[in-house]
């Protein structure tokens, strides 16, 4: 009984001490308490919230999974995370033009950034808004994982490196338009049959090294347009149509070699690719091509055989 009442002492000893802490410090946390409301409101209510240097946009049907439409705090690295105030992140935000009451305009995400050199994007996001990274003029590497679905990288002059982690299906237009230090690029294997769109490459002065997944079946318009350093390219046995101005002012470029699955190939496709020759399967379109527009042809050591 003696050291019953001796720790009933203790317990009362620590409540009375604990009710003078709570007097004493009552305010403070009162104000907090107050703050913390408030921001929960805020962040229920506006469209944009905010947490932890980052600005992002929650889906307004679910309301599980949000966008990052901006970095408040950019430093030369960045780890996107793929949750932010347990909300999944879906998407890095893009360029939008009236997307609020005063009609202003937003910015990508890391548009006109001159700081970040290097960019982590977690696995779970899918997409990569339009002018993401236009001009982000110091990104030198970026490492896109196997979940993306859609991204595009513009005119970023310093980039050299691009990981790809899986499963890319497609490479939009003009996606690497104008990324000037870009030397190569390994293309993942799954992409699809038009898997490179149009301008993808355009401006890539630097590229001198790509490789072409044998599911692309077409180059289109303008892909590789003033690719100045690229020599040589072996294209993928099914490439079946080349279209206009896809290697305009390649002007370094040396060698292509076109397999006999291809149908057509536009008269300018070449244009400004003044040292060009043409490595393929004698009796194929590709030597009938290249005679037609005075474009030395030599023939690959195989025999022809057509397809169907």
């Amino acid at each position: 009984m003696q050291y019953l009442a001796y720790f009933a002492d203790i317990i009362i000893f620590y409540q009375g001490d604990m009710m003078e802490k709570i007097k004493k410090y009552r305010l403070p946390i009162g104000i907090f308490c107050v703050v913390l409301v408030i921001f929960i409101l805020l962040q229920s209510c506006s469209s944009e919230h905010w947490w932890f240097g980052y600005t992002y946009e929650t889906d307004g049907y679910t309301n599980n999974s949000a966008t990052i439409v901006k970095i408040n705090y950019p430093s030369e690295k960045v780890v996107i995370p793929s949750t932010i105030f347990f909300h999944k992140v879906n998407a890095l935000g893009g360029y939008i033009t009236g997307h609020n009451l005063w009609g202003a305009e937003r910015k990508g995400m890391f548009e006109d950034n001159d700081i970040v050199k290097e960019i982590v994007v977690s696995e779970g996001i899918e997409y990569i808004g339009d002018r993401c990274f236009t001009n982000c003029i110091s990104l030198e590497s970026i490492q896109l994982p196997s979940t993306i679905k859609q991204f595009s990288i513009i005119n970023c002059e310093s980039l050299k490196n691009v990981n790809f982690n899986g499963d890319v299906k497609k490479i939009e237009s003009l996606s690497f338009e104008g990324c000037s230090s870009l030397e190569t690029l390994v293309i993942p294997d799954n992409i699809t049959i038009r898997g490179i769109a149009s301008g993808a490459f355009d401006g890539c002065t630097s590229l001198n090294s790509i490789n072409i997944p044998d599911n692309i079946r077409i180059i289109e318009d303008y892909t590789f347009s003033d690719c100045t350093s690229l020599k040589q390219l072996f294209l993928s046995r099914n490439i079946s149509h080349i279209y206009s101005r896809a290697f305009e002012n390649c002007t370094l470029l040396e060698k292509i070699t076109i397999y006999d699955k291809i149908e057509y190939i536009a008269d300018n496709a070449f244009e400004g690719c003044d040292k060009l020759t043409i490595y393929g399967i004698k009796g194929s379109y590709a030597e009938q091509y290249a005679n037609e527009h005075n474009i030395p042809f030599e023939e690959l050591d195989t025999t022809y055989e057509p397809t169907n």
